[in-house]
């Protein structure tokens, strides 16, 4: 539909009349037009027609203003070149009615409905002359059957609003790609069963209660939730008291609470997990044994110049102990990390921070020679656990896991396999839908490691590429009998970080 400014018209069709009759008479035809498109009960005389123009002299606006200078009845927007942009009802200098807006072509492009200023009513939206969007609004906020469309018509999106929220049925498709998802909203956020369908067919079941995703196809994808899991950490992330007569006591404890906080991510017991001073005094006496024959070495040869105590102080603390040549600051990360090629194929520094028995241990270090007490299994354990994942289930903050650090499971108890031909690992990126997204990600290691490294046995896999950002998420299924049947169906999703990288000193 092509719509034109009424003075361009009057002026083409009264060329014969004189040029001072031209104005008053194009004025008077665009009073009679607004007067004729407003109902017969709002018809009301305005005192004066007012115009705006642009700085090159074009008309801008047109509308009518009341006895007291506000907008009121019809109002009309033009382009520079004349064409008419929008058109609208108003009252006492408000929106008050139907509005329609036009494109470059003269189409519409946009036809709503106002009361006193606020969206009231219908909002449909048009792309050259096609509608794509239908809402119903009220009191400006979305209320009622909302839905998207292709310009041939073919439907991206219906969904339900209630006062501004997401409420009720939701169908959300890709038509070129025969895929649907079908879902229930309340109060904003998603709520009830939802399943995604390709080519008809049902590809995924999910549960949602309250925001939550709670089932995904048989599993439980998120053991712990996001918020109990933040506040978690943060509570084992807490740096114990400083010690003023020990200069590495700040060091010790911010180890401590690393090392807590590994544990409370994996479902281990952290909280009674204390240090041993003496064991730190061990350690301590590790560093500079360490340090004395310049490499790391957990059964050392008593070095030139050592006298007898303090070698045999330094091999106790290094035949017990995780040891680090990185300094003590940070080290709890660099054993979690363990991916490096000559501890990839056991990650027993790893296997040692997550034993489920440990309630004591020790820290300490020499320049950058450092120890961790790992030789304690007087805790309780964790009763029921038959597997320690690392990264375990669910959320994982990105500061805690990287991209080349290996994936493990420690096998408590259960069926172990018999050899590392026996595992099958399928690993596959999930999108924004929680559907696999593309290939199986190839592994670049995948090994069968023996117990004597906290206890028990460890399956130990790596994939070649994955992203470690918040967001990113993965799907993983494991098999210890060469496919027969899954022994681990599980899924990580990585989330923001705990902290702000440290600095090593």
């Amino acid at each position: 539909m092509i719509v034109e400014d009424p003075m361009a018209a009057t002026r083409r069709g009264q060329r014969g009349l004189p040029e001072c009759l031209v104005p008053w008479l194009a004025r008077a035809l665009w009073l009679t037009a607004m007067m004729l498109a407003l109902p017969w009960s709002g018809r009301a005389f305005a005192q004066e027609v007012q115009e705006t123009h642009y700085p090159s002299g074009e008309l801008k606006e047109r509308y009518e203003t009341n006895e007291a200078g506000q907008k009121a009845g019809l109002y009309e927007r033009f382009r520079t070149d004349g064409t008419l942009e929008e058109r609208a009802q108003y009252k006492a200098d408000q929106l008050d009615g139907l509005r329609t807006q036009f494109d470059a072509a003269g189409r519409l492009e946009v036809e709503s409905h106002y009361s006193r200023g606020l969206r009231f009513g219908s909002w449909v939206k048009y792309q050259e002359g096609s509608v794509v969007l239908k809402a119903r609004y009220e009191k400006d906020q979305l209320n009622g059957r909302f839905e998207r469309f292709l310009p041939d018509g073919r439907r991206l999106l219906q969904a339900q609003y209630k006062k501004g929220l997401l409420d009720g049925k939701y169908i959300e498709s890709k038509p070129d790609a025969h895929w649907e998802r079908n879902a229930k909203y309340k109060a904003g956020v998603l709520d009830g069963k939802a399943t995604i369908e390709i080519a008809g067919k049902v590809q995924s079941q999910r549960t949602w209660k309250n925001g939550r995703l709670v089932d995904l196809d048989g599993i439980v994808p998120y053991p712990l939730a996001l918020d109990a899991l933040t506040a978690e950490l943060a509570e084992a992330s807490r740096v114990g008291p400083i010690d003023p007569q020990d200069p590495q006591s700040a060091d010790r404890q911010g180890e401590l609470a690393r090392l807590k906080a590994y544990r409370a991510l994996c479902r281990i017991p952290w909280k009674d997990l204390t240090l041993n001073p003496e064991w730190n005094a061990l350690c301590d006496a590790a560093g500079e044994l360490c340090k004395a024959i310049g490499h790391l070495d957990h059964t050392p040869s008593q070095p030139p110049g050592m006298d007898d105590k303090a070698y045999a102080r330094g091999y106790q603390g290094t035949s017990n102990s995780n040891l680090s040549s990185g300094g003590l600051r940070g080290s709890v990360d660099s054993y979690m990390n363990d991916s490096d090629p000559s501890n990839i194929d056991r990650i027993g520094h790893r296997r040692w921070c997550l034993n489920p028995n440990m309630a004591k241990t020790g820290f300490g270090s020499a320049g950058q020679w450092a120890a961790m007490w790992s030789m304690d299994s007087s805790g309780p354990g964790a009763r029921g656990l038959t597997s320690v994942m690392y990264p375990p289930p669910g959320y994982v903050p990105s500061d805690m896991f990287g991209p080349r650090h290996a994936w493990s499971i420690h096998l408590l108890s259960g069926r172990v396999p018999t050899s590392k031909d026996a595992i099958e690992v399928t690993m596959h990126r999930l999108d924004e839908n929680f559907l696999p997204a593309g290939d199986a990600l190839q592994l670049d290691w995948k090994d069968l490691g023996g117990g004597g490294y906290g206890g028990s046995p460890c399956i130990v896999f790596r994939p070649e590429s994955i992203e470690v950002r918040p967001g990113s998420r993965y799907a993983i299924q494991i098999s210890l009998d060469q496919g027969k049947s899954i022994a681990f169906d599980y899924l990580v999703e990585f989330c923001a970080p705990t902290r702000e990288p440290r600095q090593r000193r």
